[in-house]
């Protein structure tokens, strides 16, 4: 759960997911031994000299303009510039996590407290907690490394598959994505919308006809949708909109019904 930006020829960015910085450095470092004949790689973990913070929603653009003089019209997604944003020197990439359009600002880390309060007393920003970005990124149909995706799933039960790309030359991972490619997968990825009365949460399981046919990975309440919705995987067989499933909440089944994901999209 990475992105990777090119900075140069031969020079990269790698933000991981944060709680696995550790087991993404052990994967570097093990990589780096492999290396073949003349390969020459450095890595650097800039964590500890660097903040992040995330600035999302509709009016992100409009915000963030407020406190820099690049022209943030002109980073396209999933792309980053540098910029002096608060006049400190930053990075600015269009990415986020919670369905909308945003930006991930990464600045020095003596610079970071000024940042966050340059974005709430100045540019309208309101903080947003774990929880909130939660929902959001739940209702967008993203899924979350630890809940919805791990070491055990892969790139297409997961829904994933337009981010990897198998018959790239000298791709690491190439074999073994070619071999599950060409293989349907057995389960995948599903999103629900409760019927009946009950927040589905992580590890509830999922009934068809009263057996166990698969387990919630993530859930909750759908302010957007006024719904209670989630995921988690199903059987290939079970996973079109509309089948009906049942979830146990506390001992109880209650219906619900398997939906197109993502649950929401932010408007263009």
């Amino acid at each position: 759960d990475c992105i990777a930006y090119r900075r140069g020829k031969a020079r990269f960015l790698l933000v991981p997911n944060a709680s696995n910085t550790d087991a993404v450095l052990d994967r570097l470092a093990s990589a780096k031994a492999r290396g073949g004949a003349g390969l020459v790689v450095g890595v650097r973990n800039a964590t500890a000299e660097t903040a992040m913070i995330a600035c999302q929603g509709p009016r992100a653009q409009d915000a963030l303009q407020t406190l820099t003089d690049r022209d943030l019209s002109e980073i396209p997604p999933f792309r980053v510039r540098a910029a002096r944003v608060n006049r400190s020197p930053a990075l600015v990439a269009r990415t986020g996590y919670t369905g909308e359009d945003g930006f991930e600002i990464i600045t020095p880390r003596e610079d970071g407290a000024a940042l966050w309060r340059a974005l709430m007393n100045r540019a309208g920003a309101t903080a947003c907690g774990l929880g909130a970005r939660d929902v959001l990124r739940l209702e967008a149909g993203l899924p979350l490394h630890g809940n919805d995706i791990d070491l055990s799933t892969n790139p297409y039960e997961a829904g994933l598959g337009r981010f990897v790309d198998p018959d790239r030359d000298g791709y690491a991972a190439g074999a073994a994505l070619r071999r599950l490619r060409d293989a349907p997968p057995s389960r995948k990825l599903v999103g629900f919308a409760m019927v009946g009365r009950g927040v589905a949460r992580q590890g509830y399981p999922i009934l068809r006809d009263g057996r166990r046919v698969g387990e919630v990975t993530s859930g909750g309440p759908s302010p957007t949708l006024d719904l209670n919705i989630g995921m988690g995987y199903l059987a290939s067989e079970l996973s079109e909109p509309g089948t009906r499933v049942e979830i146990e909440i506390r001992g109880r089944p209650v219906e619900a019904r398997v939906a197109a994901l993502p649950f929401y999209r932010k408007k263009r």
